[in-house]
């Protein structure tokens, strides 16, 4: 069996009564052989007659509990249910509905999504601008062994660049004179949707920014939060939630202080919740 993906064939024997192995068998027609999405992490599939079983050992488990017992875990919270009599469709069900799509099914999805694209697209004004502040990172006087693309970093300097203009950040960065004001009335900066957190380490090393909170879900290698922790006063705490789950309020470190929140790629119920709200807002 070929693994796109991974450019190999699968190294696992193949059942006896198939000619493929158990991880890659396709569904069968028995519904007693049906595989479904683990509903402790969707990402991965199971025989539905050893869902019961699965759930209790799933490696995934001891995340999910440790999470619930977090003070900042609020089931659903900026999932917007309940409003305007529409029920709420949280992350995961909408990933194991994607999950159980044949090709066939996935692809008229995408075609979908495409045509809704295309009707709705509006012209977007291009707003490319480098700050002061950020050419050691342009022109690498700051480390560039990072996991991205040189276009990656061009990204995040015009997000951070828009971000001065509209007076989110002080002008001049870090290294302005006024940089000790500056650094002392700097707001918090919470990554909404992280990765691996290196637009914050951009404000962090640019902007004197100390105080960091990374919200993602997924666990990633190679993050920068280790040379972040390396820079002296940062306070660093990297919360492995759901957005549609986040409670701020329950963060403990972020009682009583302003925040700065940010985000490069957001996508959800929670993130078309919070847009929603603010458009109301407003």
């Amino acid at each position: 069996f070929w693994l796109p993906n991974k450019r190999r064939h699968c190294a696992n024997s193949h059942l006896s009564s198939s000619q493929y192995c158990g991880n890659h068998s396709p569904e069968s027609s028995s519904d007693s052989r049906r595989r479904v999405p683990c509903p402790v992490d969707p990402s991965h599939t199971v025989f539905e007659e050893n869902l019961e079983a699965h759930v209790g050992k799933c490696p995934f488990r001891k995340h999910a509990d440790a999470l619930a017992a977090q003070p900042y875990y609020s089931k659903g919270i900026n999932s917007g249910g309940g409003e305007a009599g529409v029920a709420a469709v949280t992350s995961a069900a909408k990933r194991a509905s994607v999950h159980k799509l044949s090709e066939e099914e996935f692809w008229a999805l995408v075609a979908k999504i495409r045509s809704a694209h295309t009707a709705a697209a509006v012209q977007m004004r291009e707003s490319y601008i480098a700050p002061d502040a950020c050419d050691k990172w342009m022109k690498g006087q700051v480390d560039r062994k990072v996991p991205y693309q040189e276009k990656h970093v061009v990204q995040q300097v015009s997000i951070v660049g828009n971000m001065e203009t509209f007076g989110l950040l002080p002008r001049g960065g870090a290294e302005d004179a006024m940089k000790e004001i500056a650094v002392k009335t700097a707001p918090a900066v919470v990554e909404f949707g992280a990765g691996r957190g290196y637009l914050t380490q951009m404000l962090a090393d640019c902007y004197g920014i100390k105080n960091i909170f990374l919200v993602e879900r997924r666990s990633y290698k190679l993050k920068a939060d280790r040379s972040l922790r390396q820079n002296e006063g940062v306070k660093l705490e990297r919360l492995r939630i759901d957005i549609e789950d986040l409670n701020l309020h329950g963060v403990k470190a972020l009682s009583g202080s302003p925040y700065l929140a940010i985000g490069k790629h957001l996508c959800g119920p929670a993130t078309v919740h919070r847009y929603d709200h603010n458009v109301l807002s407003s």
